[in-house]
């Protein structure tokens, strides 16, 4: 049997709803890796039921700054979401107004060097 196979078992055998095959007891004996996790299960449980029993008190005041703490979160986030937001629109006019101006020039540039090949074409008839 495989370790992974009493790891999947165990919870269903240590809660109560099923039983141990004799593969599964006879691995669980020999293998010290499937006997620390068997410890680490019922320690778990025995947690649990710790928690279960015990009242616990909360203080006043600490939902509403477990609140208020959730909503300053959420505050951050939605600005962050817009700021981002404009970041990404200013960015985009920027590429455009770069691309724009890029596109003006190459066509000035090309517009000059015409001129001054018509000049030149010119002056060479003359």
């Amino acid at each position: 049997m495989a370790c992974e196979q009493v790891a999947s078992e165990l919870p269903g055998i240590l809660d109560g709803g099923a039983e141990a095959s004799g593969v599964l007891v006879a691995h669980v004996e020999y293998c010290l890796r499937c006997q620390a996790e068997l410890a680490r299960y019922r320690k778990l449980l025995r947690l649990l039921h710790q928690v279960r029993t015990s009242d616990v008190v909360v203080p006043p005041g600490v939902v509403a700054d477990v609140l208020s703490a959730l909503e300053s979160a959420a505050n951050r986030r939605a600005i962050r979401s817009v700021l981002t937001g404009r970041r990404v629109a200013y960015g985009s006019a920027v590429a455009a107004a770069v691309g724009t101006g890029t596109t003006l020039v190459v066509f000035a540039l090309a517009r000059n060097r015409a001129e001054r090949g018509e000049r030149q074409a010119q002056g060479a008839s003359l």
